[in-house]
């Protein structure tokens, strides 16, 4: 019979040690060995201090590769209830005995193949922190805290959710500058991302807090598979152990990265850190000249938000030469339906800003920085031009009457040729920005030159992000319903609700004629449904809910005429012309989902975010409009409650997304249609082979 025994042997001919030999005794031998290979291969090697445990925190003397390193397991349910505090101390000296020496350049060859990270031989390791963890520079505090101390400039990547609290000196991240005066500022920095560089400079003492939102963010992993593994996880420990771990965890190197992430850190490239400069210099200038409103523009995935967050981080947290002056506050025209920054797709809004952004826009896509919205009800201005341009410039008059004094940031949709450029131009000769900037060096050329004969101030090209990248997992339709399904479960901004939405009580609001009051009925941009097919139209579907301010918003709309559609006699507003809002007499308070129709009652079933219902009571009076038209459908929502009954069943392996919601209940909601393999999909739709066993002529 053939040995299946394929144990490898640590040491020589020595036989492997018995289950029951003590560890430490293999710890040992393993690190005389990689001491003796270390000295053997350069004994000039700078010797840098390490950790192996909370416990016993090496002499600062020893070489940092001669500790033993190896991945964290799972840990048995006894050693799971420990203080966090203990966890997350482990968890970040972990890292730091599994970097590599930093003096070798980027990228390194790791000099200790044979280590327990059981990696290829001859792998690259990158290197992403400079900071190196001893008994003096890293201090855990019983609360979880983290207190870094850096002699010299450090560069530190983190992965995860914290707060940064500066206590001596200066640090910067995203383009903010904090200092001791500042309050703790709040960070989510998942691998679909690129991961924020943490800089200080000489002589800075920073802490580290753990995230208290951290957890419930994490939970939504349990609805949906788009939110798992995007933090400091091990890939062997689901979310129902998150509040065990540490919210974060520093990246030493490549080789600190979770198994199978792809992580990327955020650059700015030379002639973009110019252009800040050059802008933040014009903002300090704006008392004795016109107050600067920069115009972002280029084609898709060119940079556009993250210059425009850098941008606003330095504009805000610039003290004009002197620490003690306070922040500023700036306004950002987040008008890009698509991808907005602060609001669900679909939506633009006027922004007010007082403190930096340093998340992702999932992380606050509610409307709480919002000053006025307008519902697009579709996620590219195509659906109405008029209507979007429309929309822009009622914000923009807003800003002109209530925030004249602020600057003005102003993000566009990345598209730029057809009518796209039409928009852009109509949009610049209304705005007149100080200056305008495309982000793109390659064109394309008539849009560039059509941009800039517009243009009657400044126009600058710099180039578009050096890595202009998403995670492959993540595409810009995954981000969208990232960014919904995070608005409906919000409960603050820094808080998230796991519940299924169909778990959650719905608000019930009357549509019968006597006792309608507030509520117009619904109206539906572009295609309008046929009365019978409304209720089926809207079922299960997101809207926009309207405040109407004046009756003025309706413009020529016939109120006289509202349809009781079918049946149901939902009320439906007459729109045979696909007419919008006037979105000067109108503003958008959140978007909604119909749950359900109940016909008998005469009443529809809808959901929405915290907060929002308090939104609805204080319109005091004024009639409300549900505005329907081309939002993403989302589908997210029909199958929460399978993913979360699957992961509770403990049936939460990684699932492709063509292979949703599969599970054994799956008949229990029959909202939710099955699909396994190729079933009901086109020709082609399986996974082409290529074919290397065809005999040729």
């Amino acid at each position: 019979m053939m040995a299946t025994n394929k144990r490898r042997k640590l040491d020589g001919d020595n036989a492997p040690p018995s289950p029951a030999a003590p560890v430490m005794s293999a710890f040992q031998r393993l690190r005389a060995l990689q001491s003796a290979q270390l000295a053997s291969r350069d004994k000039a090697a700078k010797e840098m201090p390490s950790q192996s445990s909370t416990e016993n925190i090496e002499n600062e003397n020893t070489p940092a590769s001669s500790v033993p390193t190896h991945r964290t397991k799972r840990r048995p349910a006894a050693a799971q209830k420990q203080s966090p505090t203990v966890v997350e101390h482990e968890a970040i000296l972990s890292a730091a005995a599994e970097r590599e020496d930093s003096n070798p350049p980027t990228p390194v060859l790791s000099p200790l193949p044979g280590t327990p990270r059981l990696e290829p031989k001859g792998r690259q390791i990158t290197q992403h922190s400079s900071f190196r963890p001893n008994k003096r520079n890293f201090q855990p505090k019983p609360d979880g805290v983290v207190q870094l101390t850096t002699s010299d400039g450090e560069r530190l990547v983190i992965l995860g959710s914290y707060g940064v609290k500066v206590q001596e000196g200066e640090a910067t991240i995203c383009g903010a500058n904090l200092t001791p005066l500042d309050s703790i500022q709040w960070v989510h920095a998942p691998h679909c991302h690129a991961l924020p560089v943490l800089r200080t400079s000489e002589g800075t003492v920073i802490e580290l807090h753990p995230h208290a939102g951290a957890e419930s963010l994490r939970q939504l992993a349990k609805l949906n598979p788009a939110f798992g593994k995007l933090w400091n996880e091990s890939s062997t420990e689901g979310v129902q152990s998150t509040k065990h771990l540490p919210t974060f965890q520093i990246i030493f190197s490549s080789s600190d990265v979770p198994k199978k992430y792809t992580l990327q850190e955020l650059v700015s490239p030379p002639e973009w850190n110019k252009k800040l400069a050059s802008l933040v210099a014009a903002k300090r200038k704006s008392k004795s000249s016109p107050v600067p409103s920069i115009f972002l523009c280029g084609p898709k995935s060119s940079g556009k938000s993250t210059f425009g967050r850098l941008l606003a981080n330095r504009l805000i947290t610039d003290r004009a030469g002197s620490r003690s002056n306070p922040w500023s506050t700036i306004m950002l025209l987040d008008i890009d339906p698509g991808q907005p920054e602060f609001s669900p797709p679909g939506v633009i809004s006027l922004v007010k800003l007082s403190r930096p952004n340093l998340s992702p826009s999932f992380c606050h896509s509610t409307l709480s920085f919002s000053v006025r919205s307008h519902a697009m009800a579709a996620v590219t201005p195509a659906l109405d031009p008029s209507h979007y341009i429309e929309c822009v410039l009622n914000l923009f008059s807003v800003y002109q009457e209530q925030f004249a004094s602020y600057t003005l940031i102003i993000n566009t949709p990345g598209w730029i040729q057809g009518t796209g450029l039409d928009i852009l131009t109509q949009l610049i000769q209304n705005l007149s920005p100080t200056e305008v900037i495309y982000l793109s060096l390659e064109g394309p050329e008539d849009t560039v030159s059509t941009l800039q004969s517009t243009t009657k101030t400044k126009f600058s090209t710099i180039p578009s992000s050096p890595q202009s990248w998403e995670s492959p997992a993540r595409t810009a339709l995954t981000l969208r319903t990232m960014s919904a399904m995070s608005y409906f479960h919000s409960q603050t901004p820094e808080t998230w609700l796991s519940t299924p939405l169909s778990s959650i009580p719905p608000w019930r609001v009357s549509y019968l004629s006597q006792s309608r009051k507030g509520f117009a009925g619904i109206l539906c941009y572009d295609n309008q449904p046929a009365p019978f097919l409304l209720a089926e139209a809207i079922n299960g579907m997101l809207l926009g809910l309207v405040k109407v301010e004046d009756a003025r918003a309706f413009r020529d709309l016939d109120l006289q005429k509202i349809v009781e559609a079918g049946e149901s006699k939902i009320p439906l507003i007459n729109n045979p012309a696909a007419r919008t809002l006037d979105p000067k007499f109108s503003r958008l308070l959140g978007l909604v989902l119909i749950r359900g129709v109940d016909t008998e009652r005469k009443e529809l079933q809808m959901l929405g975010p915290a907060g929002l219902g308090d939104l609805v009571k204080d319109a005091k009076g004024e009639e409300l409009v549900l505005v329907a038209g081309k939002f993403d459908t989302p589908t997210w929502a029909y199958s929460e409650e399978l993913y979360r009954k699957a992961w509770n069943e403990g049936q939460d392996e990684d699932v492709d997304s063509d292979e949703e919601g599969r599970g054994e209940n799956a008949d229990e909601y029959p909202w939710v249609e099955m699909l396994y393999g190729s079933e009901k999909r086109g020709v082609g739709a399986k996974v082409w082979r290529v074919r290397r066993d065809l005999g040729r002529n």
